[in-house]
């Protein structure tokens, strides 16, 4: 399983797919800006969330394919969740 895939499954286990889903598309546009960074705070961040999922968030942002998936994938999560 890939780190993107595995920060997906966290956040759907957490209940926040969701939300997650809405700020991932509301932020496309700062994509760049939120790569930058992700670099900048590496060395923070790291030791912080773990290398998993460190390595999960730097994979999202650094390949918009992994970004769209990972988009699409809390999307369907939020339709398919009863209201």
């Amino acid at each position: 399983m890939k780190p993107a895939d595995a920060l997906a499954d966290e956040l759907e286990r957490r209940g926040v797919a969701a939300p997650a889903a809405i700020l991932m598309e509301a932020h496309r546009p700062l994509l760049p800006l939120l790569r930058q960074g992700l670099i900048f705070l590496g060395p923070l961040l790291s030791p912080l969330l773990g290398a998993s999922r460190f390595g999960g968030l730097r994979e999202a942002f650094d390949d918009p394919a992994a970004y769209d998936r990972i988009a699409a994938r809390l999307a369907d999560e939020r339709q398919d969740s009863p209201r």
